[in-house]
């Protein structure tokens, strides 16, 4: 019999389960700030997720290390705040996160997921998880709303306003928004947690760890990285053997690597580096299948090799890979390297960032890689616009940046202010019967502002 290359699939009337003013795709900090800043601006919200949790990489992803919200520089300035910033403030209270100056902050992501169900909660918005959104209704150029699948089948749900926070821009590609994606990406990471691990570093572990560095912004040296960028600096490793080990054949490539976590025996690991576009099913099931074999390799040559880490095991892996990089938004305006380095200020300024330009390196390079470090610089408005689609915002890592611009706004507490403005927007339009393209940015500063952004 021959092989079917194509097939049709049979026409059917599909259920529409919700008709709300904003509807937001991915519920990762982007999506979480998006929905919440979206609510608390008076409208109906819908938020989606494909996964178990809310949370995205600070959750199901393990990146315990939750980055942007405070600058590297002296006086290492709080640089957002809204949302992102009522969410810690919540699992601060159960213990669960680090809220203070330094460069990273450690978190517990169980209790960030429970935070994130309850200030979802709070606001009443409406929720569902498992639930993947397959395609996007469009007509004459408009989003209408999108076709989820889940364990109810094939499904709708309308909306005035759609609010893509997926990070791999997945509606931006189904309502047919321009995009951009390089032909080479940045590795993808899948962290983990180890288990009785003695800390043999030359330091404690301590509370509030800034770096010395700046107020001037400029590139971090070698030897600052290598003794600061690791939040664990308690837990000490011989980087150089492990270069030499790559090179013998003994380990995986690998980047860092970087220790973080809450708890002194049980370390988070930041080190497996694979390859692949998430963007494509084969080449993500290959990197999962491939960073979960080599993170057992990394550990069991820690056990035989490190000391302090004799006793230790895995306790567990990120429950989906970390992506750096994938589709990018041609937008209304791109920002660039430029714009950050040069400390461009823009008037619809409606976030800002303040990470390093960190465009982790390509295939054969092991280790640490140079990060160049900013003032803290404005991110306009218009780089969440689509040129052609209208009714669709898009915030988080696959706003309109180029690729070292993007090096810096895809963490965590950045996607999530990104997605605060968003939601703001999306609300705001709503409520006036415009389009995000035709709102008034002065608008959407006014209320981003009421609600404790930080944007200037």
């Amino acid at each position: 019999m021959e092989s079917m290359k194509t097939y049709t699939e049979k026409e059917k009337q599909i259920e529409v389960i919700n008709n709300v003013d904003v509807l937001v795709i991915g519920g990762g900090p982007a999506g979480i700030g998006a929905a919440v800043g979206a609510a608390k601006t008076g409208v109906s919200v819908m938020l989606v997720e494909a996964m178990s949790s809310f949370g995205g990489m600070w959750t199901n992803g393990l990146v315990i290390t939750l980055a942007g919200f405070n600058s590297w520089l002296r006086p290492y300035r709080r640089c957002v705040d809204g949302v992102m910033g009522e969410w810690i403030e919540m699992a601060e209270e159960r213990g669960g996160v680090e809220n203070n100056h330094s460069w990273v902050l450690s978190s517990d992501p169980e209790i960030m997921k429970l935070t994130a169900d309850e200030l979802l909660l709070k606001y009443q918005v409406k929720c569902l998880l498992h639930t993947w959104m397959a395609d996007a209704i469009v007509e004459d150029n408009k989003v209408k709303g999108v076709i989820v699948e889940n364990v109810d089948g094939r499904k709708a749900i309308m909306a005035k306003i759609v609010v893509d926070c997926t990070g791999n821009g997945d509606v931006i590609a189904r309502a047919g928004a321009e995009f951009n994606i390089s032909s080479e990406l940045q590795p993808m990471t899948l962290p983990f947690f180890l288990a009785e691990v003695e800390p043999q570093g030359n330091v404690d572990y301590e509370d509030e760890l800034t770096i010395p560095f700046g107020p001037e912004s400029g590139f971090l040296g070698k030897e600052l990285l290598t003794e600061y960028t690791s939040r664990r600096r308690d837990v000490g490793i011989d980087r150089e053997m492990l270069s030499n080990a790559c090179e013998a054949g003994e380990l995986p490539f690998f980047g860092g690597p970087w220790f973080g976590g809450l708890r002194k025996n049980y370390p988070w690991v930041n080190t497996t580096r694979v390859y692949g576009s998430a963007v494509n099913a084969s080449e993500l099931t290959t990197a999962e299948m491939e960073a979960r074999n080599n993170a057992h390799r990394i550990v069991n040559y820690y056990r035989k090799h490190c000391k302090g880490f004799e006793n230790s095991w895995i306790m567990n892996t990120s429950a989906t890979i970390g992506v750096r990089e994938t589709r990018r938004l041609d937008g209304v305006y791109t920002m660039t390297k430029n714009d950050i380095v040069s400390n461009r200020k823009f008037e619809d300024s409606i976030a800002l960032g303040v990470w390093p330009i960190d465009v982790h390196p390509p295939k054969n390079q092991n280790g640490m890689h140079d990060m160049y470090v900013p003032l803290p610089f404005q991110i306009p408005y218009r780089s969440l616009l689509p040129v052609r689609i209208d009714n669709l915002l898009v915030a988080g890592r696959c706003i309109s940046v180029d690729r070292e611009a993007l090096g810096t706004v895809r963490v965590g507490a950045t996607c999530g202010a990104t997605g605060h403005a968003a939601g703001v927007a999306a609300a705001l339009a709503t409520q006036t019967g415009s389009t995000p393209r035709n709102l008034s940015y002065e608008e959407v500063r006014k209320e981003i502002l009421n609600q404790k952004a930080i944007i200037e």
